[in-house]
């Protein structure tokens, strides 16, 4: 049987419809544009069976099911009116209004503003609310099936060949079971549908990444999650992304369960004291400070930093009217310092994170995730040692949830790893795979711990798996490429970062505009020393969106290398409009103020800067010191130099282990007259490798 317009255009169908044209295709059938001769020639939209290309009793099946859904919803505004069926030989027809207006999957390229995101997801969520209260799930929610109105700009949404209907004696539970039809569109379908299974909070996971996509401009199939599942959503604020991550939490019983429940918390915009604009989870390049010089990339892999969980709205007004801790109902205080802990740890702030999960701790002796808090936040400090030690303690503590114990193996694997135990590395990696065999850094790790003990063969073949299970995720292999580089070198690393630069082309070239895989592209340049193409690489992503703060980083970097250090200040002061309380951005335009343009004074400003955003960063402190050594201001001289002796003494506090801190102390020391214990602070710096001359090219 053919489906062309041209086998049915010269017909009346039924004796009453005209078809016009072709509106679409899927793999139950075909659309057609139609006019209803006996209404005043009134469009309408037609679906045929396709019966040469799908299994045609369950195609029967769906129309069938479609055409009494559609009847039973007549009473809404936002669902296509249910007009006809029949039958015409062995072809089914559905007949049902048209929707004159602009398809959703036609209005993306960009991003949406923030109101007309919540604005459309208030009148899917209403619709949802509606179709959910008839026991109805919808299963093909996704930006083709909703059409925005010409004449009153209202969302509807269509295609309800794919709905579920509940029975009054079926629960749209987490504890159902039980194979149905699969209707899965990539991106769009949330895990559990991919295995036939729905409920009602599917329809949200659906709902929330076209939501996502909307605000983002990002492909669903392209958003990357945390180790604690939350999307990362660069440049959402806080409330709204809190909502959107719990709408798509691959476990379903994390998820929002009802409609309702989103609608609620939608609601609290007004009333809520706690929003706060352009939170980003995603990490900001580093700089490596042995080096003096500055890196465009950020090791996610040796750093660890949570998201801002959803907070209670309890804990936000308590917090909000009252201003103390104090106050907090009892209950609701380890909550609070809980959240709270993770919020500072999104935001860069380690330190303060601490206080909130030794608070958390104190209140409750045995709280997992306390003591993994500990962990996250001495980790991201580079106090690994204390860090493991909370780790263990959390472990034995034997957490139940899988994905918890999961998470605090990776980082006990990291700091093993990080220690040169490469044995005790891959042991912990086997068991966060023993747990899920699924998890990409279990696999990666594993992989990095073989290299750890030159098992290449081996590693190879963990690598293999980690590809076979994340066959389009370029960013794992640049996580590898960054550990690989501090354990083994550049030239061992290299061949990851070609990988990871062959998968962010790839995805690139079929998404264009994806400023985050532009961003991170960028940084592999770097790595492979191609800083031009690294460049080009910044500038496409800031093309798609000007105030992406770390394309501009990377940017400021990268012009660096490139020698030319005013534009490279200019993209860093372009940096620092967006996020001006991150220290990585001050440090990095300290080091291009005092080295490259020769302005210490400047220099100052900006590490001292840095030193307020983070206090335990030693190369701020490194560079606060050589920036007092290198003003000329004999009047203050003595001052100065005591004042740069105090910024080396704290950097050697925080790392003992950085050979430029001890020789840039030795100067000061012997500027200020005390000779022994210049020589002895010179020794120190020899001893950890700083090159023969080097002290005496730094007078």
């Amino acid at each position: 049987m053919s489906n062309t317009v041209k086998d049915v255009e010269d017909k009346l169908l039924y004796e009453r419809y005209r078809v016009l044209g072709e509106l679409g295709r899927g793999g139950f059938g075909v659309t057609f544009l139609a006019e209803d001769t006996k209404c005043n020639n009134s469009q309408c939209v037609i679906k045929r069976l396709n019966s040469e290309y799908a299994e045609v009793e369950t195609a029967k099946r769906l129309f069938h099911r479609e055409a009494r859904i559609l009847e039973s919803l007549e009473n809404s505004h936002q669902i296509p009116k249910f007009l006809d069926f029949f039958q015409i030989d062995n072809s089914y027809y559905l007949v049902e209004e048209f929707i004159d207006g602009i398809p959703l999957n036609k209005m993306l390229g960009g991003r949406w503003a923030r109101k007309d995101v919540i604005n459309f997801l208030r009148q899917i969520l209403s619709i949802l609310n509606f179709i959910h209260q008839q026991r109805i799930i919808h299963r093909d929610i996704k930006p083709s099936n909703i059409i925005q109105k010409t004449t009153d700009r209202k969302f509807v949404l269509i295609d309800f060949g794919a709905v579920k209907k509940l029975e009054d004696n079926q629960h749209a539970s987490l504890t159902q079971q039980g194979m149905q039809t699969k209707i899965v569109t990539q991106g769009y379908s949330p895990p559990e549908q991919m295995e036939g299974n729905v409920w009602f909070c599917s329809d949200i996971y659906s709902l929330g990444v076209t939501a996502i996509q909307l605000l983002t401009g990002m492909h669903p199939t392209t958003l990357r999650r945390d180790q604690n599942d939350n999307v990362i959503l660069p440049d959402v604020d806080t409330w709204l992304a809190s909502i959107l991550k719990k709408m798509v939490y691959y476990q379903p019983e994390e998820r929002y369960q009802y409609v309702s429940e989103v609608i609620s918390d939608l609601t609290r915009e007004e009333t809520s004291p706690l929003i706060q604009q352009n939170q980003r989870s995603t990490q900001v390049p580093r700089m490596n400070s042995q080096m003096n010089t500055v890196d465009g990339n950020s090791n996610s892999f040796l750093k660890n930093r949570k998201p801002i969980p959803l907070a209670l709205s309890a804990v936000a007004i308590i917090v909000g009217l009252t201003s103390t801790i104090e106050l907090i109902n009892p209950f609701i205080r380890p909550l609070y310092h809980l959240n709270k802990g993770n919020e500072l740890l999104d935001k860069g702030q380690p330190d303060a994170a601490l206080k909130e999960f030794d608070q958390l701790v104190k209140i409750q002796p045995y709280s997992v995730q306390g003591w993994q808090g500990r962990g996250d936040a001495l980790l991201s400090l580079g106090r690994d040692l204390k860090a493991l030690q909370f780790y263990n303690h959390a472990i034995s503590l034997q957490p139940k949830d899988i994905k918890v114990l999961s998470k605090i193996y990776i980082n006990k694997g990291k700091i093993e790893y990080n220690q040169g135990n490469y044995k005790e590395a891959l042991s912990t990696y086997e068991r966060v795979i023993d747990l899920n065999p699924n998890n990409p850094e279990g696999w990666s790790g594993k992989g990095l711990a073989l290299i750890g003990l030159g098992k290449s063969e081996e590693a190879s073949e963990a690598f293999a798996t980690l590809k076979s299970k994340n066959p389009e995720e370029p960013r794992i292999w640049q996580e590898i490429g960054f550990a690989v580089e501090i354990s083994k070198g550049q030239s061992e690393a290299k061949r990851y970062f070609e990988e990871a630069l062959e998968s962010y082309n790839d995805l690139i070239s079929s998404q264009p505009n994806n400023v985050i895989a532009l961003t991170d592209r960028g940084s592999v340049f770097l790595k492979l020393r191609r800083p031009q193409e690294a460049l080009d690489s910044f500038n496409q992503a800031l093309a798609v969106d000007k105030n992406f703060y770390e394309a501009l980083l990377g940017k400021g970097n990268t012009l660096d290398i490139l020698g030319k250090p005013q534009e490279a200040l200019a993209a860093f002061d372009e940096a620092i409009k967006v996020r001006s309380d991150d220290y990585q951005v001050w440090v990095n335009r300290g080091w291009l103020l005092l080295q490259k343009i020769k302005n210490p004074k400047e220099a100052l400003i900006s590490f001292n800067r840095a030193i307020q955003a983070r206090e335990t960063f030693h190369p701020a402190w490194l560079g606060k010191g050589l920036s007092l050594l290198d003003i000329e201001d004999n009047g203050t001289k003595n001052e100065r130099l005591q004042e740069a002796l105090t910024a080396f003494n704290k950097a050697k506090e925080l790392n003992d282990k950085d050979p430029y801190v001890w020789a840039n102390r030795a100067r000061a020391l012997k500027e200020l007259g005390k000779t022994q214990e210049a020589r002895e602070s010179e020794q120190k710096a020899r001893e950890l490798g700083l090159p023969p001359g080097a002290i005496d090219g730094m007078q």
